[in-house]
């Protein structure tokens, strides 16, 4: 008994500081562990519920430090929130097409399809196809990032709100990129972002040098979120970043984005938020940022498998200026 006693208390311990030092990773550039301990945080804490449960049970306290850690330094992964309705709402979707299933007819056709159901007032589309994007419908405004001799992922904005100024914003030695609209809504100027940064080329048939990846990776998706951060913070008015960060929301690449924005999940979602599947596994790689001036009333994942990823949809309000 007392040497299944001893072989418990090492498991736990090891539980324990497996979940500290995950999080301690997130918080500093340690390459492959902080791209696995972001990706994996989730279900270390599932764990670590366990093992505080068992350290109450057993009155040993200390063992539950690896959840007070987790909620001090996260917002919790799973979310309950009551989305509010309001008719002046702007909507806005965001989707990463993998180029339209490579320009697949009935795939595109779906996504039009689902584009025209939602209706939103502003669209993000990430890895575009021109051939396709060209064709929708239903926005008065639009920017098609496609450069002629440029190899960039191709990003879109539509708008039914004009378009008053539009722009580039090029990563270093990658084909990702940014692009961005400033969009005349009502008495305000908006500048909408729209974003996809550094992906993982990483398939489990091959793991050669998976290590020297995953850090390349994350090193590159750190520099673009700085990129970003500072072409934003460049800008006087408000601020919505939108699109496919190919990082979780325990990554520095997030933190460095979101900082001093709303994250709409955080603020109106529901569940975990999934919108990519690892083998299963949930990951949330798609995110939109508001500027905290403007108010979230919605946050939808939306179940669509035309795919790899998953579109978000959020509704937001511009706050009235009371005039005295």
């Amino acid at each position: 008994m007392r040497l299944i006693q001893e072989h418990t208390d090492k498991l736990i311990i090891a539980l324990v500081l497996l979940l500290i030092t995950g999080i301690v990773s997130t918080y500093l550039n340690l390459g492959a562990i902080s791209v696995v301990a972001s990706v994996v945080l989730p279900l270390l804490f599932v764990l670590n519920v366990l093992v505080a449960i068992y350290a109450i049970f057993k009155r040993r306290y200390i063992y539950c430090i690896g959840i007070i850690a987790f909620l001090f330094c996260f917002k919790f992964f799973f979310q309950i929130s009551s989305n509010e309705t309001a008719e002046d709402s702007i909507s806005l979707l965001s989707y990463n097409v993998r180029s339209f299933d490579n320009e697949d007819k009935a795939v595109a056709g779906g996504i039009l399809r689902f584009i025209d159901s939602i209706n939103p007032d502003i669209l993000l589309l990430q890895e575009s196809a021109y051939k396709v994007a060209r064709n929708i419908d239903g926005f008065d405004h639009h920017f098609l990032g496609f450069r002629e001799g440029i190899e960039k992922t191709l990003l879109d904005i539509y708008s039914k709100y004009p378009i008053v100024n539009k722009g580039f914003v090029d990563f270093p030695e990658s084909k990702n990129n940014a692009i961005y609209t400033d969009l005349k809504i009502e008495n305000d100027t908006i500048r909408v972002y729209n974003i996809h940064l550094q992906s993982f080329a990483f398939t489990f048939g091959n793991t050669d040098d998976i290590s020297g990846k995953f850090s390349n990776t994350l090193n590159k998706q750190i520099e673009q979120a700085q990129i970003i951060k500072e072409h934003s913070e460049n800008w006087n008015g408000k601020v919505i970043i939108g699109g496919d960060l190919n990082a979780t929301q325990f990554g520095k690449p997030y933190r460095i984005i979101a900082q001093s924005l709303n994250d709409s999940f955080i603020k109106k979602g529901n569940g975990l938020g999934t919108t990519f599947s690892l083998k299963g596994y949930p990951l949330r790689l798609d995110y939109a940022f508001t500027d905290k001036t403007l108010n979230i009333n919605q946050h939808k994942n939306i179940n669509l498998d035309l795919s790899d990823h998953q579109p978000i949809l959020i509704k937001f309000k511009i706050p009235k200026i009371s005039r005295s």
